[in-house]
């Protein structure tokens, strides 16, 4: 059996219910998409799942467990003549049992039980026992009358389930920080829609295998959608060279991308887009151009790395694989990017580029 742990979900009044059934279907799911058939359990704090070791670290990966391990059940009673050959082979510095009694009615503490457990392991084996810091730790829970005896704690994702918190559009350029940002609302139980907006370069692949990753922590396919961003962007700066306002590129492809991707959300019942901005680390991120883009796209923007920096980031993406995915293409700057680009810009220009941009979408309509 696979021991799987849940935290923020227990103190969920009036939903908790819900949201451990939605967990334990991801998780199912989860497994189904690797080839694994499985049958799970919901018990107060804890969900077993009837499945092979190795689904372990699958399940690791679904948002909303806290920890999982792979586990044996038995009779109390059978534990020692278990450890006796499970342990068998092992010679650590030191051991601790540590005990969990989920099932009140069981008579013995988990005191108790570490004790007696740990008096057999020192008699069978004369290994020291270190409460501290053990090499080896022998983990009992007891569930439903029965002993589930484990010696690893696989750690989880953590947060919420998926889909517990409806639909968002994530935009993913190819670079580091925006999977990140589509990772954390997953983590918060948010199912994610993908939306590049391609440009011909090699960031095409890079967000086709970022989505492949992401697929680990979703209980179904991410849907990609990909959008022909070239000639839309070369449009806009046919306008904004008119203007003799070309430095504001970066924000202006930023506005027309954030535009359709709230058409797209409306489209498929999203209720907002995330991006990947991080406050101050590229030019179309600086505070008054947030503000820009953010006034001209009359739906929800949610950026979850907002106060990150980019080290922060980094490690994010190596923990779940996305950074790998960026490493596997070499970088390609944008075409359009001018020399020189607007980081604070004036609220005059901008609303002369809105009533600009305001023009060409009649026209095209």
């Amino acid at each position: 059996m696979i021991l799987v742990r849940y935290g923020e979900i227990a103190v969920k009044r009036g939903r908790r219910r819900e949201f451990e059934k939605k967990l334990m279907e991801n998780i199912l799911a989860a497994l189904r998409r690797k080839g694994i058939e499985a049958k799970a359990e919901l018990i107060r704090g804890r969900i077993l799942v009837d499945a092979p070791d190795e689904a372990a670290k699958i399940i690791a990966k679904v948002p909303g467990v806290v920890s999982v391990s792979p586990a044996r059940g038995m009779s109390y009673e059978e534990v020692p003549n278990y450890l006796r050959e499970a342990l068998k082979g092992l010679n650590p510095k030191s051991f601790k049992v540590e005990t969990q009694r989920l099932d009140k009615t069981f008579l013995k503490t988990s005191v108790e039980v570490n004790r007696e457990i740990g008096a057999f392991v020192v008699k069978e084996f004369g290994w020291k026992v270190d409460l501290e810091n053990p090499e080896l730790t022998i983990g009992i829970e007891i569930i439903k009358k029965k002993a589930y005896v484990f010696f690893e704690k696989i750690k989880g994702v953590g947060g919420l389930p998926v889909s517990t918190q409806g639909k968002v559009v994530a935009l993913l350029s190819g670079g580091i920080d925006s999977p990140v940002a589509a990772f954390l609302m997953m983590k918060r139980g948010a199912e994610i829609i993908a939306v590049h907006f391609d440009q011909g370069k090699n960031a095409r692949k890079v967000v086709e295998k970022t989505v492949e990753i992401l697929n680990d922590y979703s209980p179904r396919d991410i849907e990609l959608i990909v959008e022909n961003h070239f000639e839309v962007l070369k449009a806009y700066v046919v306008a904004l060279n008119r203007l003799n306002m070309r430095e504001w590129t970066c924000v202006v492809c930023k506005i027309a991308m954030l535009r359709r991707a709230a058409e797209i959300a409306k489209e498929k019942g999203a209720l907002g887009i995330v991006t990947g901005d991080s406050l101050g680390q590229v030019a179309s991120q600086t505070l008054a151009n947030l503000y820009f883009e953010t006034m001209s796209v009359r739906f929800p923007i949610h950026r979850p790395l907002l106060g990150m920096d980019k080290e922060e980031i980094v490690k994010i993406a190596r923990e779940i694989g996305t950074y790998q995915a960026f490493l596997e293409y070499p970088y390609c700057d944008c075409p359009f990017r001018p020399e020189r680009v607007v980081t604070q810009g004036k609220a005059e220009e901008f609303q002369r580029i809105l009533e600009e941009l305001e023009k060409m979408d009649s026209s095209n309509l």
